[in-house]
């Protein structure tokens, strides 16, 4: 049996991003013009989220946009913090820090932890982290080392209940190393409002999940287990902790739209799902854990 999903309320899907940079720090645009270019690529909701700093996002809140403020709180390893009014001091630990954010109502977010070459136990003793950045679209295509999916099943396989987020680290920058634009990686949260609030408490429960392009449709509970509806994908890939795994391919009668659970597919804690599109792109669910 798995514990109840957080999709059943009434809501929508927002597109989201929590990993971007401006003039305030080391990105190539000011705060208006980043906003600008991501609602131009069709989000909902931003958080700027400048080194050390909280650059105010908020104000650009509108009835069709919402501006979280964030930040990202460096340090050794980098900490994102959504829903912030200021960021902890570098020098403390990362649960110092990520306790000094949950403290004042905040999302945490493990930042590029290849980048930053953290050991998972580091993130297995630090409660108040809630996510995991899975996907680094700067990392990936600057460094090599963006992706920490095989991580993040590590970490679920310790025990640790952690969300999976993907994120630009969009600079914007041409004098960078990589010029990371934006729309390379984000979250889709299920959300009945447009509010800090709701989405605040959706990123808590883990109603979201993570995309390059891939959309879900649904993910939901039946008597038979977990199904779920997407978009047109060549590839379902179900995963767990540990050896077990499947992979649904699409047929030469059509791409795949609908997957559901194998029966002989043992669980070991969670399951969580993946899709891959005829473009290479993939999308993550989050984790739908086994009751306990």
């Amino acid at each position: 049996m798995f514990e109840p999903l957080p999709f059943t309320e009434p809501g929508r899907w927002i597109r989201a991003g929590f990993h971007c940079h401006t003039l305030e720090s080391d990105g190539g645009l000011s705060p208006a013009e980043t906003v600008a270019r991501y609602r131009r690529r069709g989000y909902q909701c931003l958080g700027l989220t400048d080194h050390r700093l909280v650059t105010p996002t908020a104000p650009f809140t509108d009835g069709s946009f919402l501006g979280i403020d964030a930040t990202e709180n460096g340090g050794d390893p980098d900490v994102i913090g959504v829903g912030v009014a200021r960021p902890a001091p570098a020098e403390w630990s990362l649960r110092e820090r990520c306790r000094a954010l949950a403290e004042q109502g905040g999302f945490t977010i493990a930042a590029h932890p290849h980048y930053c070459a953290v050991q998972p136990q580091d993130y297995v003793e630090c409660p108040e982290l809630m996510a995991l950045e899975i996907l680094n679209a700067y990392c990936d295509e600057a460094y090599a080392n963006g992706v920490a999916v095989e991580l993040w099943d590590m970490l679920l396989g310790l025990g640790k209940r952690i969300w999976g987020v993907a994120g630009d680290d969009a600079h914007l920058n041409p004098k960078k190393r990589y010029y990371s634009d934006a729309g390379r990686g984000w979250v889709e949260i299920w959300t009945a409002s447009l509010s800090q609030e709701a989405v605040l408490s959706a990123l808590k429960r883990g109603a979201f999940y993570s995309t390059q392009g891939p959309r879900f449709r649904s993910i939901a509970l039946d008597e038979q287990g977990v199904r779920i509806d997407c978009t047109p994908v060549r590839e379902v890939r179900w995963r767990t902790h540990g050896s077990v795994g499947f992979v649904e391919h699409a047929s030469e009668a059509g791409p795949l739209t609908t997957s559901r659970l194998p029966a002989w597919f043992k669980a070991k804690r969670y399951v969580r799902i993946e899709l891959v599109d005829h473009q290479g792109r993939r999308a993550w669910s989050n984790p739908v854990f086994q009751e306990r």
